[in-house]
């Protein structure tokens, strides 16, 4: 990234290991939202010219004498790495709540360059991030553990109980993985919502068998069809998985008494303020929570999940392109043309 929506494909010196660290030959690399936000909006953590890239699976082509490496995982292992990189000592983390790191960093930004690129140097501090593949598990498909292990966090902040009713706003790969999800937590109703009829379009043809209905959010944004499916009385478990501040909103309106609200999708950091009802919180005694990031066992998780589910969760990724057309790539995600889109080396 040269600067904003400027990409340019270049050959750039092999990354130096780091005695503590590894050296992965890229198979394949996610474009995350976070990814797309930088590269539309910009961010000074990615300070141009910068590789970004912060869901990579390949080959650990090389391990520095010094590294220290999970149980399991070996040079030569093809691994997925996960992309929050934490310091292992802070109270959060001795918790085991490792995406609230108190120190946390994120693979991918500053100081550490990404992995859309054919070689990308894994540093020290995350070596304990290297899971091993499965040995049949497409790698294109294996990007998708970093942020199916985020879209996990925020079904278990949702705590769906048996025959809840469950909405979804936005139907991007994150609304795709919490429907397959919410039903296998034993909703009762699974609908899902969003403002592109394209993108609700691509979203059933992946994981409609998951999904009871599902409608384009109007000038309402989508109230008056998740009461009409509830008899007026709301859903129990609502998630809000896109960026949205009319959708943040919707979300309250939405709720039954005493729902869950989950805010999963931040707002963009130079307008992060929303508007929003609170007589709907006091009235209805709602819980609005927030879900960020993914832990070491969410990831561990989400590995055997997609293992197991692959044919039902790999029409989740619907695009793939070479390196040298990661412009395209970029904006197939701007375009809304496609769920989850991979960038192959």
């Amino acid at each position: 990234m040269t600067a904003r929506n400027t990409v340019e494909v270049r050959e750039a010196d092999e990354p130096e290991l780091d005695p503590g660290g590894a050296i992965l030959r890229v198979e394949a690399c996610g474009i995350c939202g976070t990814d797309a936000r930088t590269f539309f909006n910009g961010d000074p953590r990615a300070p141009a010219p910068w590789i970004l890239g912060h869901e990579p699976v390949g080959i650990l082509e090389r391990v520095g004498p010094d590294a220290l490496l999970p149980q399991g995982v070996k040079a030569g292992d093809r691994v997925f790495l996960g992309s929050i990189l934490t310091c292992g000592q802070c109270r959060q983390c001795m918790d085991g709540f490792q995406n609230l790191c108190e120190h946390h960093l994120l693979y991918g930004y500053d100081p550490f360059p990404g992995a859309y690129a054919e070689l990308a140097a894994v540093p020290p501090i995350a070596t304990k991030n290297l899971i091993p593949l499965p040995h049949d598990l497409p790698s294109d498909l294996a990007t998708v553990v970093d942020p199916f292990a985020c879209a996990l966090n925020g079904i278990e902040v949702l705590d769906i109980g048996l025959g809840d009713t469950v909405v979804i706003l936005g139907a991007g790969p994150i609304g795709c993985w919490q429907s397959v999800m919410a039903r296998d937590q034993g909703a009762g109703k699974v609908f899902l919502c969003d403002l592109n009829r394209h993108r609700l379009d691509l979203a059933l043809d992946a994981v409609g068998g998951f999904v009871d209905d599902a409608w384009v959010a109007g000038e309402d944004n989508g109230i008056a069809d998740l009461m009409a499916h509830t008899g007026g009385a709301g859903a129990e478990r609502i998630s809000v998985a896109a960026p949205s501040k009319q959708a943040q909103q919707a979300a309250l309106e939405m709720a039954g008494r005493r729902a869950r609200v989950v805010y999963f999708a931040g707002l963009p950091k130079h307008d992060p303020v929303s508007q929003l009802d609170m007589n709907q919180l006091h009235y209805k005694e709602l819980a609005i929570l927030g879900a960020y990031g993914a832990t070491h066992r969410q990831y561990r998780i989400t590995m055997d999940y997609l293992s197991r589910r692959r044919s039902e969760l790999a029409p989740v990724v619907t695009h793939r392109f070479p390196l040298d057309k990661i412009d395209q790539a970029f904006e197939t995600i701007r375009s809304g043309a496609g769920l989850k889109t991979v960038v192959v080396p």
